[in-house]
């Protein structure tokens, strides 16, 4: 249910209706991939056997499968619709909720509402204003033309993939230009390149997560992780925490042959730590140095977030989440520079998430460039945080336990929360020592 009854009729959740989308969302992807199956299929006259009937039952099973075909890109098509319906209902309700916080907000003397005259969105987002404002232009811009590029593609008829990648961009490009998004960075080239706030920066703000994600993340996969963004900030009945979701970089695509090369990290690295430190200008300007940043990096986006760590990243926290590791090249907390000293650092892993293959993996000598340095779960100093159920209680494990840990309800989900707002923490279980028996 997306709703619980009140006394004043329902009360909608958000994050409820966001977790649908994606359930939506995910269950789109797997009828497209069955599409692109059956619209493969092709059986010659020869399997009918060498009758008079053959190139007739050809014919009819080839119309059969072209039918089911355009019906199952239907059931997609209309998956899609629902899901845009859903995020786009709880974007409306979170704009109510953030509307009503503000008026009460507005009580409290810390936390006045803007000055009159001051333009809308300034107050949330302060000298950012402007490239916000920019960046609008660039993504109508990009709607305009995946617009075309999607029906050059749906007359060619060839790559579903691409068809479907290009839907989600237009998707995200609409569902931005609708709800007013704070888009900070927007490049549409290659796979694209994008960092979004979620909330507000203002004088009230307290936490602050900058999250970067992982391996296959491009313009049309990043919706899922602003998703994240929202479910987090939605959580916070005081409307005090925020989100930068941070895709300003080119991000390996192959787990398997591009996981392990640790360049895209070494190069994302010092954008991510510029980018923090104009963060902690942007926080500290609007709440004079009271709020607290979290940077959170998960699969490959904790080796990014290790690097950038490793070259003075200025956040407060430090979250692992199914990371791949703490940085090429960062073995020890001698591998880190003093002014990280008071950094607070966490971590999570799943069970038997095939992740672990590449936590503190050496790969070989360092000149190489190929692995992520050490385990995030055994680092001196880093709290290692319990995951490992989804929000029904039950086992979350394996490959699908790599991305499920930041569904909203989960006991990883929640520790995320934690941590970014200095809230309650379940941390791992402590293994057993083993009984040792004396001969």
């Amino acid at each position: 249910m997306t709703s619980v009854s009140t006394a004043g009729g329902y009360r909608v959740a958000p994050a409820k209706l966001d977790a649908a989308a994606a359930e939506l969302g995910t269950r789109a992807g797997a009828v497209a991939t069955a599409q692109k199956a059956v619209a493969g299929e092709k059986v010659t006259a020869a399997a009918f056997g060498r009758v008079p009937a053959s190139a007739a039952a050809a014919a009819t099973f080839t119309k059969t499968v072209t039918e089911l075909g355009q019906k199952l890109d239907d059931q997609v098509q209309r998956a899609r619709t629902l899901q845009n319906g859903l995020t786009s209902a709880a974007a409306g309700y979170r704009r109510a909720d953030e509307q009503v916080a503000a008026m009460y907000r507005a009580l409290l003397p810390e936390d006045p509402l803007p000055k009159a005259g001051t333009p809308a969105g300034a107050a949330a987002s302060g000298t950012w204003a402007n490239e916000i404002a920019a960046n609008r232009t660039k993504v109508s811009d990009a709607l305009t033309a995946e617009q075309d590029h999607l029906k050059q593609l749906q007359a060619s008829g060839t790559d579903v993939d691409a068809i479907s990648a290009s839907q989600r961009k237009i998707a995200l490009y609409q569902d931005i230009l609708a709800n007013n998004r704070q888009i900070l960075r927007f490049d549409p080239a290659g796979n694209g390149r994008i960092a979004e706030l979620v909330g507000n920066i203002e004088p009230g703000t307290r936490n602050v997560g900058l999250f970067v994600p992982g391996v296959n993340t491009r313009m049309d996969t990043f919706q899922s992780y602003a998703d994240l963004g929202k479910s987090l900030v939605a959580a916070d009945p005081s409307g005090r925490t925020a989100m930068v979701v941070w895709a300003d970089g080119v991000f390996p695509q192959n787990a398997v042959t591009q996981g392990p090369d640790a360049s895209y990290a070494q190069t994302m690295a010092p954008g991510l730590k510029s980018f923090g430190d104009e963060l902690r200008g942007q926080v500290n300007a609007q709440t004079g140095g009271d709020a607290t940043i979290t940077a959170i990096g998960h699969s490959y986006g904790g080796a990014t977030v290790g690097l950038a760590d490793q070259q003075g990243l200025a956040v407060d926290r430090v979250l692992h989440v199914e990371s791949a590791g703490m940085g090429h090249g960062v073995w020890s907390p001698a591998d880190l520079p003093a002014s990280q000293a008071g950094v607070q650092r966490y971590s999570m892993t799943a069970p038997l998430d095939p992740i672990v293959i590449a936590q503190g993996n050496a790969w070989g000598a360092e000149w190489t460039g190929i692995g992520h340095g050490a385990d995030p779960d055994t680092f001196p100093g880093v709290t290692d945080l319990a995951t490992g159920q989804d929000a029904a209680g039950d086992t979350q494990w394996g490959p699908s336990a790599h991305s499920g840990v930041l569904k909203p309800g989960s006991d990883s989900w929640e520790n995320i929360y934690g941590v970014l707002t200095g809230g309650h923490l379940t941390p791992a279980p402590v293994a057993p020592t083993p009984e040792v028996v004396l001969p």
